[in-house]
């Protein structure tokens, strides 16, 4: 965890969590959750936090009011889980003395705070739109006796925690299988002492690329038709859009039509939906740099909501100028009006930064973004100056597959394409045995309070499925006349076999068969796999 905040603590008393972290044979250390001006936690601990409580809690359906919630959480589960948490992490390096054997590290992690950080905490998940109420999702408000689940942002941190950690999630294959994760997630770049959000200019333009899309994403008539996959699906490709009279000019009756317009409140929503913002009033923020650049303006007369709407107001940089290339004119203020019914409208100076064109009418299949996709945690970046030096550099056949690889997209499409030659077996084999890697290299577990001998199964029961992993691939992949048996050279498939029968025998497991050699893979100590 981060270390203490030398600032004054907020008035509020939120959040005064604390974490013991403890290396065996060392004294335990113990830490205050950093907390930023404004009394939130930091953005990484948030996700953290997050990521290891949904992993000690359990998902189940609850009934309420005659009505069954499926993989959901109630309030007092939420307190009760939250209060006392152990998260233990093994990671396994190679003994620089002996680079056959390995050296296991264990940390431990204890979280301990009272009923009131607990829903506090619970409150700032909700904000960042990691949890929702499952009675009304539209309820920004975690309430007592209440029931909760996961939104597909959160799904998505806690399948980028479980990956990272190396968290034994058999448990959490029911609720990634059957619910929506957002696929892709826009990080925003932070402060490393404050935590708040930087905004460097091609920071701001990649973020409005993200925003509106690489086309207009006009609202469907037939919305209401949609199953919710295809309703999420429709979501991510931008803000939804509608044309507006817009009446406030004087002597004009019949107002003027104004195009590629979105309300305020559900701009907040979207960018708390899909990007890391930790709640609105980030995402106000945010919003306010796009009107600050000139690519969104209000529709309308600014006065109608002066005195019933919260303003955001953001300053930047003069340096901002030398970038910005497209506008003669730019200022350095900019603001967001917070309240329904406020409309703003994409400018001309924003349709070409999106790629769409000066001409709102104009054909938008031709709209094009430069994003470069980085796969490893799933950002988007834009950087003009990068992305040429980048074309200067030579990329490798073995770059492109290694992208592939990482980016689920494309995998699936090379899957197909291997499908297709009868030679699936290699890109299977490679998914399994990259999992296998990064989960002996790093295991972790969470559980609700800080029984040792509870841990110490926990980790039993990881390196078990460690176990069973390393023998499917054997019997899948490696063992003669297995299913997706890989044409393997012959030196090294004897020296196979060779380790495995040098395995002392388990009992009434002599032979060379499939099933003895499974029992031998089986009677491994965990840190005997390699």
């Amino acid at each position: 965890m981060a270390s203490t905040d030398d600032a004054e603590p907020p008035k509020s008393d939120a959040l005064k969590a604390a974490a013991k972290h403890q290396v065996p044979g060392e004294e335990a250390a113990e830490h205050l959750l950093k907390l930023t001006k404004v009394g939130r936690p930091f953005h990484k601990d948030t996700a953290d936090l997050f990521a290891t409580f949904i992993t000690a809690i359990e998902l189940k359906p609850h009934r309420l009011f005659f009505r069954t919630y499926p993989r959901s959480f109630s309030t007092d589960e939420a307190v009760q889980t939250l209060t006392k948490i152990k998260f233990s992490q093994s990671t396994r390096t190679p003994d620089p003395e002996a680079p056959t054997t390995f050296i296991t590290t264990t940390t431990n992690f204890v979280f301990s705070m009272t009923r009131l950080v607990a829903l506090d905490l619970c409150q700032h998940f909700m904000d960042a739109r990691y949890i929702r109420n499952a009675l009304d999702p539209s309820l920004n408000l975690f309430k007592d006796r209440s029931l909760h689940s996961l939104t597909p942002k959160g799904l998505h941190v806690l399948e980028r925690f479980i990956e990272k950690n190396g968290i034994d999630a058999d448990h959490f294959q029911d609720v990634l299988e059957s619910e929506i994760i957002c696929p892709k997630l826009f990080h925003v770049e932070r402060g490393a002492e404050e935590d708040n959000i930087i905004f460097p200019y091609n920071d701001i333009i990649a973020l409005f690329r993200w925003f509106v899309g690489q086309q207009p994403n006009y609202a469907s008539k037939s919305g209401a038709n949609l199953v919710p996959l295809q309703q999420y699906s429709k979501q991510s490709k931008g803000i939804s859009l509608v044309n507006i009279t817009d009446r406030s000019g004087r002597g004009s009756s019949r107002g003027v039509q104004r195009p590629q317009c979105f309300d305020a409140v559900d701009a907040l929503e979207w960018l708390c939906d899909f990007t890391s913002v930790g709640g609105r009033d980030e995402a106000a923020e945010v919003a306010a740099h796009f009107e600050r650049l000139g690519l969104i303006s209000l529709v309308g007369n600014p006065d109608k909501w002066k005195n019933h709407a919260i303003i955001f107001t953001v300053y930047g940089s003069p340096d901002d100028l030398d970038y910005d290339l497209m506008a003669r004119v730019s200022t350095t203020q900019g603001e967001f009006r917070c309240v329904n019914k406020a409309y703003y409208e994409i400018t001309d100076k924003g349709r070409r930064i999106a790629g769409w064109g000066s001409n709102p009418d104009a054909n938008m299949s031709q709209a094009s973004s430069t994003f470069d996709r980085v796969s490893d945690d799933n950002t988007l970046v834009l950087d003009d100056e990068k992305a040429v030096e980048g074309s200067k550099k030579q990329v490798t056949s073995s770059d492109r597959l290694h992208y592939i690889l990482k980016e689920q997209s494309y995998r699936s499409l090379f899957r197909s394409f291997l499908q297709e030659k009868f030679c699936e077996e290699h890109i299977l084999y490679w998914l399994d045995v990259d999992s296998i890697n990064r989960k002996f290299n790093v295991t972790s577990s969470a559980i609700a309070g800080s029984d040792n001998n509870a841990v110490k199964a926990d980790r039993r029961k990881h390196h078990q499925a460690l176990l069973r992993k390393a023998v499917h691939i054997y019997s899948s992949y490696l063992h003669p006349t297995s299913q997706y048996e890989l044409n393997t050279n012959y030196t090294l498939r004897n020296e196979l076999f060779k380790s495995l029968d040098s395995i002392p025998q388990a009992r009434g497991h002599g032979g060379a068969s499939l099933e003895d050699r499974k029992a031998r893979i089986m009677s491994f100590n965990a840190e005997q796999l390699q």
